[in-house]
């Protein structure tokens, strides 16, 4: 069903709402619906006239759904900035696919359980169901390793896999484990692997090319590199939606966030996710205290795995609150059938328009920009990345002594250890004794 304008009302920026308005597709009555019912959102609330229900698609798979209808926007722009890079996704994906790609496959292969119907049988039916849900036609491989840290991430260009922790299999329960399969799942759907490989691997090999060329590769490789880091961060967003898509329940998206914060099996019955919506209601607010507030939330977010459990609780709440997620389960969302499309010459795949490789065999769709054309991309993702024209970093150096005091305040030797989702594999951890390249 193509989408329609906004059935709901936004809210304040940062304030919490009371009710959202939600407008019934069958008869044209504005309900509203109390924030606390939408955010433990069991069954489709019935409208208050014709008393059939409002989520008319509540009950169904989103087979068909694409990936923009949920997108964080901050996603799609840090995205946008990154792709305007002259080459950056032939780059990305040659570096990945002939060096990195086989050589993690086969780590995972040799060292973790593979997950299927007779290996964590459990664990795979949740795989399934959240794909199902989603519209994931391809199954990714799904591996568990043993570490206590909760943690999952996808990694691949062209095989895609999954691996979840053990740490996430002992903290969850079985609807909070199914949010972090959807959430992974969520990056395979909005085609985010590409570029979320990339985010790990290309720190490892940007000091090389650095000093290969003698310095000079600093110039593409930082601004590529603060690109990724910042779109990375961005993604996680839009996967925290894609998951709750798949659970509906609000509530157990933020209690799954609250446990990976802090929680523990222990005390587990001591938890209170109202007491979680609060502070994350409470975050809201400091975030406006000053003109920097938002920024430093997204700028102390790229020394970290992923962006705070507190800031994407309340990116929930938010796209909650302004009826948008509602109006996926009520069916009026963009279909991927009616996204316009091209065929690439060498396999003969359905791509996106906008597309600049094949997503399936990598052919290259779009020439490349060349001359002033490519210079001008250059300049716009510098000055999007906060690069300056003599390729230094503005925002980094503005910023290197609250980095130091951040890091030597609220981590453990400069190295952020605490629990994730979606983070770095574990062989592939940053070392923090290394200086930034």
């Amino acid at each position: 069903m193509a989408a329609e304008p906004s059935k709901s009302s936004d809210p304040p920026k940062n304030t919490p709402v009371e009710a959202v308005e939600f407008t019934c597709g069958e008869c044209g009555a504005v309900n509203r619906l109390p924030r606390d019912k939408v955010l433990n959102l069991k069954v489709s609330p019935l409208c208050g006239r014709c008393e059939k229900p409002l989520l008319r698609a509540y009950e169904r798979p989103f087979d068909d759904l694409d990936p923009d209808s949920y997108i964080h926007p901050l996603d799609k722009e840090t995205l946008d900035a990154l792709k305007r890079i002259p080459g950056v996704s032939t780059l990305l994906r040659s570096l990945i696919r002939h060096s990195f790609e086989l050589a993690t496959r086969l780590h995972h292969h040799a060292n973790f359980v593979r997950v299927g119907p007779t290996q964590y049988a459990s664990v795979w039916s949740r795989f399934e169901f959240a794909a199902r849900c989603l519209g994931v036609k391809q199954l990714p491989e799904l591996y568990i390793y043993q570490d206590p840290v909760p943690n999952a991430y996808t990694f691949g260009v062209d095989k895609y896999f999954i691996a979840v922790s053990t740490g996430c299999l002992e903290l969850l329960d079985d609807e909070e484990i199914t949010v972090v399969l959807a959430h992974e799942l969520g990056h395979v759907h909005a085609d985010h692997v590409l570029y979320k490989s990339a985010a790990r691997v290309f720190g490892s090999v940007a000091s090389t090319i650095i000093q290969a060329t003698f310095g000079i590769g600093s110039l593409v490789v930082y601004p590529v590199q603060l690109a990724l880091l910042r779109w990375d961060r961005a993604s996680e967003l839009s996967s925290d939606r894609a998951a709750l898509l798949v659970v509906k329940n609000p509530h157990t998206v933020m209690r799954t966030l609250m446990k990976i914060a802090g929680g523990t099996r222990r005390y587990a019955g001591e938890l209170s996710i109202d007491s979680f919506i609060d502070q994350a209601d409470s975050f809201g607010k400091m975030q406006d205290e000053g003109p920097l507030g938002r920024y430093i939330t997204i700028f102390q977010s790229l020394f970290r795995s992923h962006p705070f459990p507190i800031w994407r609780t309340k990116e929930i709440i938010d796209w909650v609150s302004t009826g948008n997620f509602l109006e996926i389960l009520d069916g009026e969302y963009k279909v991927r059938a009616l996204v316009a499309t091209k065929v690439c010459p060498a396999c003969n795949t359905a791509n996106k328009i906008e597309a600049l490789v094949c997503i399936h065999c990598g052919h290259q769709l779009v020439a490349e920009p060349s001359g002033e054309e490519a210079a001008r991309a250059v300049r716009e993702v510098k000055e999007a990345a906060g690069v300056d024209e003599g390729g230094q970093d503005v925002v980094a150096k503005t910023w290197s002594d609250v980095r130091g005091w951040y890091k030597r305040t609220f981590t453990m030797d400069g190295a952020d250890e605490g629990p994730i989702v979606d983070g770095e594999p574990p062989a592939n951890k940053p070392d923090p004794d290394k200086p930034d390249t």
